[in-house]
């Protein structure tokens, strides 16, 4: 039977931890306990810091010595050895942290050790920051305490009360069930300036009887739909919005990291990929747009998101950069550009219309490619319906 896990630091949190084990008790639940404190305090926790730290053969006597920041690193790997074992049983339910940054980074790296549908639940001061590193490509419950989780008072021990309801209520027995049993998977990336292609590839294979899953291409949207293709939740990719690459390369605030288009290829999935949103670098309001771009075409999105054309060079060398993470893969490959323009934006008397970038693009691709991977033109802009079918025909056909 499975059963919700707490992991936290006794020696800094004992009493909101706790707490937090009689809440779920009086909920009827018996939580398993693992303590990833540096300095390790008596306690009747199922697994006390010293029996953590020997799963990795430390010495949780000299742990300390290394530093806060490396001792921490430790005890999280030594505790994800333990839960990865509990997974793997069947014995885990929920997991559960509860803390500041401490427990945030902790909760980094266990949560992705728990298949989708197992709820992991946080509790910390740090979901008031940049919540994305937290978050990673996982399915996750973000609670923000209000006071510190120091001490005793009426306001924490109901957030405790909540935490413990919350792990309680989606305690789950068995990972996230993504598509019916009669239906096959695909992921799609999207953007608002790429929706009408998106849309139409996505009704276009909900009619094929698969079920279409679609990610926003913010940074963690991207990083979701690699992880549903590394653990083999859908059977083809059509990335067709690959925006965050350009964030990354020129400092916008999507990027999804240094993997992003490399673990379609890994899982040997096919795919197909179009430049989908890379006339623009994505900033925050228009004052976190660098001066040096002033000279640029500049589009405010809305409030909060300011949009910078990118240049021809830079398109030319996005297109090397996404045909050197793709490399060469196994599975059925295909890069489709859109000669007609890649957003809403880039199209004729649109403010970001610029062929030659798209252009480059393509040349870019064609200089780095390996030779397994197909490069398709059309001269539709990315937006335009024929455009759609033929990603669509493209994907199923290589998934036939």
């Amino acid at each position: 039977m499975s059963k919700i896990v707490i992991a936290g630091t006794f020696d800094s949190k004992a009493g909101p931890l706790n707490a937090l084990r009689k809440a779920i008790r009086d909920l009827g639940e018996e939580p398993v306990m693992i303590d990833i404190s540096v300095y390790p305090k008596d306690n009747d926790w199922d697994f006390p810091a010293s029996a953590v730290a020997d799963r990795i053969d430390v010495d949780i006597r000299t742990l300390a010595d290394r530093g806060r920041a490396e001792a921490t690193s430790i005890m999280a790997d030594a505790a994800s050895v333990i839960l990865s074992e509990l997974g793997a049983e069947g014995q885990v339910g929920a997991l559960v942290c509860m803390g500041g940054t401490g427990a945030s980074s902790s909760f980094t790296r266990l949560a992705p050790l728990l298949p989708l549908g197992i709820p992991k639940i946080l509790m910390s001061t740090a979901v008031a920051t940049d919540t994305r590193p937290l978050v990673g490509s996982n399915d996750v419950v973000l609670i923000y305490p209000i006071t510190d989780v120091e001490g005793d008072n009426a306001i924490l021990r109901q957030m405790i009360l909540r935490a413990a309801k919350t792990a309680v209520a989606l305690k789950s027995n068995v990972p996230l069930a993504v598509s019916n049993s009669s239906e096959r998977a695909v992921a799609l990336s999207m953007y608002g300036v790429t929706t009408p292609c998106v849309s139409r590839v996505s009704d276009l294979f909900a009619q094929a009887s698969f079920e279409p899953y679609v990610f926003h291409a913010n940074g963690t949207g991207g990083r979701t739909l690699e992880t549903f293709a590394q653990q083999g939740l859908v059977e083809g990719v059509a990335d067709i919005t690959i925006s965050e690459l350009t964030d990354e390369l020129f400092g916008g605030m999507f990027g999804a990291g240094s993997d992003r288009l490399t673990n379609v290829a890994k899982a040997g999935l096919p795919q197909v990929l179009a430049p989908g949103a890379i006339d623009m670098i994505c900033y925050g309001r228009r004052r976190t747009v660098p001066e040096t771009l002033d000279n640029r075409e500049i589009l405010a999105h809305n409030d909060l998101v300011t949009l910078v054309r990118t240049t021809a060079d830079e398109c030319h060398e996005l297109g090397q950069v996404a045909a050197k993470r793709i490399g060469n893969p196994s599975a059925s490959t295909a890069i489709v550009v859109p000669l007609g323009g890649v957003s809403m934006l880039d199209k004729p008397d649109a403010p970001f219309w610029d062929p030659d970038a798209v252009r480059a693009f393509r040349d870019g691709v064609l200089e780095a490619k390996a030779a397994s991977v197909e490069v398709i033109e059309s001269d539709d802009n990315i937006n335009d319906p024929a455009f759609a079918d033929l990603l669509f025909n493209t994907l199923r056909d290589a998934m036939a």
